[in-house]
C-alpha cells in the first residue's frame, strides 16, 4: 500500500471518528510534503482540507458530513479545489474605501466582508456618468498625489488581464459597475481571488495595501482594458473590529 493511499485512509478514518478540534496526519513523499487536516465546527460539521508544502491551505467545494449526515454511510466532498481557506480569525472583517474624485470631494464608498473563502465587494458610488465603468483592485493603497499613485491592477499571481483571458484574470479584475442616469452605481460582487488574509499571497492587506478605481470607460475584459482615465480612487483600509 503506497504512503499517500495510508495517508487517505487514516484522515477518513479520523474524520469518521470525529476528529476533535484540528486532526493533522502528514505525509512525506518525492520530496514535498502535504497534510491533510480537519476541525470540527460546533454545529457538528467536519471540515476536511489540504495543506500543501508552501503552507495554503485547500478546500473542496463542498462539505461533507454535515450534522444530519446518515451513520454508516460514507460522505464525500468535491474535489479539492484551488480556493485556499483563509484564517478562521479573519472570518466577518470588513474593510472600507472612501471613493473620491480628483477635486477631493466624496463619492460614496466600496466595503469589503472576509467570507470562509472569498471576499463580498459592495460598492455604493454616486457622481458617475451614466453608463458601464470598469471597477478595480489595484496593487497600491495610495490615490494621491494623483490617482496614478495606485499604481496598476492588483495581480499577485502573475494572471494576464481580463475576465476572457484563458490563463486567469487579475486579482483585481471584477466586473463593470453600471451608473445610472442620476448617477448612482451600485453592484455587489464576490471573488475568491483576493482575501484579508495576511498570510496568503494574494492578501489585500500586503505591506503597500490596495486600493480601487474606477475608470471613465467600461473594460473590456480582454487584455487590453480600455477603460480609459480615473473618475474615483479609495484607499482599502480595514475596520475596526468595535465598529
Amino acid at each position: 500500500m503506497s504512503q499517500r493511499l495510508k495517508l487517505a485512509i487514516a484522515a477518513v478514518v479520523g474524520v469518521l471518528i470525529g476528529a476533535t478540534a484540528l486532526a493533522v496526519v502528514a505525509a512525506m513523499g518525492d520530496g514535498d510534503e502535504v497534510q491533510i487536516q480537519a476541525r470540527r465546527h460546533s454545529d457538528g460539521r467536519v471540515e476536511v482540507a489540504l495543506k500543501d508544502s508552501a503552507g495554503a491551505r485547500h478546500l473542496p467545494e463542498q462539505r461533507f458530513l454535515s450534522p444530519d449526515a446518515a451513520e454508516g454511510q460514507w460522505h464525500s466532498s468535491s474535489p479539492l479545489s484551488v480556493a485556499e481557506a483563509v484564517d478562521h480569525d479573519v472570518v466577518g472583517q470588513t474593510a472600507t474605501a472612501v471613493m473620491r474624485g480628483p477635486d477631493g470631494a466624496e463619492m460614496g464608498t466600496v466595503t469589503f466582508t472576509q467570507g470562509p473563502r472569498g471576499v463580498l465587494i459592495q460598492a455604493r458610488i454616486s457622481g458617475l456618468p451614466a453608463g458601464a465603468h470598469a471597477f478595480h483592485i489595484h496593487e497600491t493603497g495610495a490615490c494621491s498625489p494623483e490617482f496614478t499613485a495606485a499604481g496598476g491592477h492588483y495581480a499577485p499571481r502573475g494572471l494576464g488581464h481580463g475576465i476572457h483571458d484563458e490563463g486567469g484574470q487579475h486579482a483585481g479584475d471584477q466586473p463593470n459597475i453600471i451608473a445610472h442616469t442620476d448617477g448612482w452605481g451600485l453592484a455587489d460582487y464576490y471573488t475568491e481571488a483576493v482575501t484579508f488574509d495576511p498570510a496568503l499571497v494574494h492578501t489585500m492587506f500586503d505591506e503597500d495595501g490596495t486600493a480601487i478605481i474606477i475608470h471613465q470607460n467600461p473594460d473590456s475584459y480582454t487584455a487590453d482594458p480600455m477603460a480609459g482615465g480615473r473618475l474615483a480612487c479609495g484607499v482599502v483600509t480595514l475596520d475596526s473590529r468595535d465598529s
